[in-house]
């Protein structure tokens, strides 16, 4: 076995062996062994053949077999997990996804634009008030929920519940899906299960009171005797995901987009002298150092790839982290590049399981980024040493506390929690 399979190899038993921010491995990886097998399992890195497999129909993206974060419910709850619209099959999962794209759609979410910033402006108050935060709790986790909830329409109120729902139900199905090696959110299984009750009775209290407008109601007229296209149970699974939808991801995002641009200081002094850059720099972040490098797939039937047959019942492992370095693809791949055109980073996943949401990721950490430019554009790590989280699949700080200290001169007040209706950060953020 040669040198960089080993690494590999070590990477996937130990992921705190490849710290955070170091790409070397997955460079090595897309140029110099863009397949590898050991066993039953294939790790694939190279551009094409990542593409290939995330959008074959045999690549199945499922639950394992023994899931065990439904052993403690009850069978009603345990359908409403099984059913999540990602591990569904190919035909549910594409009627399931068209029930809902549209709310995702370019119109919808520039739509949201004042909303994200508005919540982004709530969160980053206080931070910046006291000169200091932990952001991955304060900022990232919070973030992507507080906007579903507005997305749905749901109370301000009832903001913090949903966050700790989402945290706890997500924590558990993270734990099986990608290897939790130690809990971030420390929920138990009862925890979960708990959870899991209280927000299925929650959501079915919301579509049977739905208004008429937004996205619950055209849930609940979907699984209306009438119209038939949406069982009760997958409405529930439905809006439960879309409670779930980038707690981990966005949140992941945003804290390596934030490292990444304390390792690039040029590329940040340009988005602070130029807000129209953030979303770039977003981007650019996310393909540098994707918070998901690794996503796998079941083979369903023997896969054909470059003339290797990759067996029915492997599991490969698609390298998005590898993939995104690939010098086939882009040119000079490890600089963070904020004028680059070159778009098919994979951080957003390929194919049927694109991510629906991405749009509306990047509005999210364009806001953020913005705020963070014009309201603290010397931010800086207040604890230079980065613990990894502790799951194979996420690549991204466990935890990242900033010292916020303000400008000189401030352009614009802070806005409080109380007063947060209208952002001060949206002067100049691209539309």
């Amino acid at each position: 076995m040669d040198e960089l399979t080993r690494a590999a190899l070590r990477f996937l038993g130990d992921p705190k062996s490849q710290p955070v921010g170091d790409n070397e491995l997955f460079a090595r990886l897309a140029g110099e062994k863009p397949v590898i097998r050991a066993g039953r399992v294939w790790i694939v890195s190279r551009h094409d053949l990542v593409s290939r497999i995330a959008r074959h129909p045999a690549g199945a993206l499922r639950m394992p077999d023994e899931w065990s974060a439904t052993r403690h419910l009850d069978e009603a709850t345990s359908r409403v997990l099984n059913g999540l619209l990602p591990i569904q099959p190919p035909a549910d999962h594409q009627r399931l996804r068209r029930l809902v794209a549209g709310q995702f759609s370019a119109k919808s979410v520039a739509g949201m634009r004042d909303a994200v910033q508005s919540i982004v402006a709530e969160l980053l108050a206080e931070p910046l008030r006291g000169g200091e935060c932990e952001f991955v709790g304060d900022v990232c986790g919070p973030l992507p929920v507080y906007t579903t909830a507005a997305l749905l329409g749901l109370p301000r109120a009832d903001r913090p519940q949903v966050l700790g729902w989402a945290s706890a139900i997500n924590s558990a199905v993270v734990n099986e899906v990608t290897g939790r090696l130690g809990g971030r959110y420390g929920a138990s299984g009862s925890a979960a299960a708990t959870g899991v009750a209280e927000v299925v009775a929650y959501i079915n209290d919301l579509a049977a009171h739905a208004d008429g407008t937004g996205l619950i109601s055209r849930l609940a007229r979907a699984s209306s005797e009438q119209d038939g296209r949406l069982s009760r149970d997958e409405l529930v699974s439905m809006v439960l995901m879309l409670f779930m939808t980038g707690i981990d991801t966005v949140g992941s995002a945003l804290a390596n987009v934030v490292l990444a641009l304390r390792k690039h200081p040029d590329a940040w002094q340009r988005v602070v002298a130029d807000p129209t850059l953030a979303a770039a720099a977003y981007v650019e972040g996310i393909r540098l150092y994707p918070p998901l490098p690794l996503m796998s797939r079941i083979a369903e039937e023997d896969i054909d790839l470059d003339g290797v047959t990759i067996p029915q019942g492997s599991t490969v492992l698609l390298m998005y982290g590898a993939a995104n370095l690939d010098p086939a693809v882009f040119t000079r791949p490890l600089e963070f590049d904020l004028d680059r055109t070159e778009s098919r980073h994979l951080s957003f996943g390929h194919g049927p399981h694109y991510c629906l949401g991405a749009s509306l990721a990047v509005l999210q950490g364009e806001a953020v980024l913005a705020a963070l430019a014009a309201h603290s554009p010397d931010f800086q790590l207040a604890d230079p040493e980065i613990r990894r989280r502790d799951e194979m699949a996420f690549h991204s700080p466990a935890a990242l506390r900033l010292r916020l200290p303000a400008p000189a001169q401030r352009a614009e007040p802070l806005v409080s929690a109380a007063t947060a209706g209208s952002c001060p950060f949206a002067a100049g953020v691209r539309p």
